[in-house]
């Protein structure tokens, strides 16, 4: 069933593609081609088994090198494209700015141009009118918005198809890098047209290969590598793990991010004591032989002490993709015994050596939050089940041998808590 917890919902989305590799040497050879097929086809997975969602009034960063599959995506969500397994769902009006102008008519003027959008996103010609002016003085064309747009700079074109879009009233925004419109200045009024779309609690996918703009626009990010969805999270982790990506520190085994999660795999902040921990490490294994890499938890409380640590074998990866492949590893801790504080979380990555400790390659940091779940009358580091019991003993007192109706047994429990 649909969640309208989420404004875009992908369920195990996949796309495919197929390639046909033929080469025609002469005119006859093309139109035998069109009788019969030749060449050989290849099956080509644009997108492979992604699922997230995004929430209303949530601006989602889409990251990726070139090929990775992000117009691809943002096509699916625009019904540009339909998926060739999963599922897509949408919670309102979507509003696509993948290549800004692409609906405009050469010979007709800026203003004919308007109207002619906003039929096509369904508004009449009285509604459009209404937000004319708007539209003609956001993009600054009062003197130009008769003319043909044929003869617009490209410059004009482009701050025009801006001005339309988000005057459509898009429940749902998907931008692909347009923000480079116009001059500085231009771009800066664009950027805090966008910031209030997000305070009217509009939806927004953004995608765009700056990644300080991904950094200070959205909320969180999604990172796409040949098609599969490698990371999703809080925009300064994924952008950081993008930019390692894209200057080729990730070569060796590296660890990409240690962070808390829920039974979800979503980012967690606090816990309470007797609460499941589990902790996501995504690392990078590069070409190390299987049974190399090892990798170490242990948690701390906040003055320093070592509550836990564990080792475990990683398998490595000594096929090609393990050199650009990210991994996640997950330690699950049950019913973890902690009181109030802070929890220190300490993934490090290590090599094993032959007669020799390991080598430490790599070494990342988390916290999560303990909250106290009882009112604070337990002290210690540790918060265990535990129950309190008064006994009567009868020693100086004349008990009658028997305890009267009503009063207490032998042993009575005090409090039990849980």
């Amino acid at each position: 069933m649909s969640d309208e917890r989420y404004a875009v919902e992908f369920h195990n989305v996949s796309r495919r593609f197929t390639l046909r590799h033929e080469r025609h040497a002469s005119f006859q050879d093309w139109f035998i081609g069109l009788l019969r097929t030749r060449g050989v086809a290849e099956e080509f997975w644009a997108l492979r088994q992604v699922s997230f969602g995004v929430r209303p009034g949530e601006a989602l960063g889409v990251l990726g090198r070139n090929g990775a599959g992000k117009s691809t995506l943002l096509k699916l969500v625009t019904r540009i494209l339909e998926p060739t397994s999963g599922e897509i769902r949408l919670h309102g009006r979507v509003h696509a700015m993948l290549e800004l102008g692409a609906g405009f008519h050469p010979e007709l003027s800026g203003r004919d141009n308007v109207y002619l959008n906003g039929s096509i996103y369904g508004f009449s010609r009285r509604r459009m009118r209404e937000r004319l002016d708007e539209i003609v003085a956001f993009a600054e064309l009062e003197r130009f918005i008769d003319t043909p747009v044929k003869h617009y700079s490209s410059g004009m074109f482009m701050r025009l198809g801006f001005a339309i879009a988000i005057h459509m009233e898009p429940d749902i925004l998907v931008m692909d890098e347009i923000l480079a419109v116009g001059d500085a200045v231009f771009q800066e009024k664009c950027y805090d047209a966008l910031l209030n779309l997000k305070r009217q609690g509009k939806t927004i996918l953004f995608v765009s290969h700056d990644a300080s703009k991904v950094r200070g626009f959205c909320d969180r990010a999604l990172l796409l590598q040949a098609g599969q969805l490698i990371d999703l999270g809080p925009t300064g982790e994924v952008v950081d793990h993008y930019e390692r990506l894209m200057h080729g520190e990730e070569r060796e085994a590296s660890l990409l991010r240690v962070r808390p999660v829920d039974a979800e795999g979503a980012p967690r902040e606090y816990l309470f004591p007797g609460d499941d921990l589990t902790v996501e490490v995504l690392l990078r294994p590069g070409a190390a032989p299987p049974g190399e890499l090892l990798l170490a938890l242990d948690l701390f409380d906040s003055q320093g002490g070592h509550l836990f640590g564990s080792t475990g074998v990683l398998p490595g990866c000594g096929d090609p993709d393990g050199v650009n492949g990210s991994r996640a590893a997950r330690l699950r801790l049950r019913e973890l015994p902690l009181a109030e504080g802070v929890l220190a979380i300490v993934a490090t990555l290590q090599r094993a050596e032959d007669g020799g400790a390991p080598r430490t390659l790599d070494r990342r940091e988390a916290e999560v939050q303990v909250l106290p779940r009882h009112r604070p009358s337990r002290r210690g580091l540790l918060e265990l089940a535990h129950e309190w019991e008064w006994e009567r003993t009868g020693v100086g007192e004349d008990t009658g041998g028997a305890l009267g109706p009503g009063a207490l047994p032998t042993s009575v429990p005090l409090r039990r808590e849980e």
